[in-house]
């Protein structure tokens, strides 16, 4: 993550008072990840608590590579790069395959060899596919929590759940709607509208596949 200056605090390493620079990196990547923005803080001057309209982005899919230990990234850049590899032999695959089906055929007996060889290839891509096990670091965004208002004690708080056949649910109390990306990306603040406060990702596997929901 970035560095953060934290001023004139005890050094935990000096033993002693000292203005340091504090860097956290993650050490393991678990099959759930929660973001939460700060959005509420303590307005010492005023005494009142506040809310933070920042507008603050975030990605629908992230790549949490850079933010690694040293020793996860070696570990995810050796899984990578062997997925990349098995993803562009599998590219090619279907590639060829699609020029098999356009260029006419001699026989009949031919073509369904040709089909039966195309199957086999198929099936030795998804078992190489397998071997990819390590972390790869991609994550995908699959449910928000908004919160509306711009008073830190009040206010009115909204779900957005992406479902299995990756549409976006609005769950705003008793009114249910669906909607877009491009809604879920317009949550990132600035304004009256709804900002996000906690975003959920759940890692995805080397086949582009998801983990096994939570619900």
């Amino acid at each position: 993550l970035s560095p953060v200056c934290l001023g004139s605090l005890r050094s935990p390493t000096l033993g002693r008072s000292a203005v340091y620079t504090k860097k956290s990196q993650v050490a393991s990547l678990p099959p759930y990840l929660t973001v939460q923005f700060v959005r509420f803080f303590w307005k010492a001057s005023a005494k009142v608590k506040s809310k933070i309209l920042k507008q603050v982005t975030f990605p629908l899919v992230a790549d949490f590579y850079d933010i690694c230990a040293d020793p996860l990234k070696e570990q995810m850049k050796e899984q990578r790069d062997l997925w990349r590899k098995q993803r562009d032999a599998e590219t090619d695959r279907k590639k060829k395959a699609e020029k098999t089906e356009a260029a006419p055929s001699s026989s009949s007996a031919e073509g369904g060899a040709a089909a039966m060889e195309t199957e086999g290839e198929s099936e030795a891509k998804r078992q190489k596919l397998e071997t990819v096990t390590g972390p790869l670091g991609f994550y995908e965004l699959f449910a928000v929590l908004t919160h509306q208002g711009r008073d830190a004690d009040s206010g009115h708080y909204v779900a957005w759940c992406k479902q299995a056949d990756n549409v976006w649910v609005k769950f705003d109390d008793d009114k249910v709607s669906t909607v877009t990306d491009e809604d879920i990306k317009r949550l990132s603040g600035g304004g009256d509208w709804h900002m996000a406060y906690l975003c959920l990702y759940r890692a995805k596997k080397p086949d582009g596949s998801i983990v096994t929901p939570l619900l």
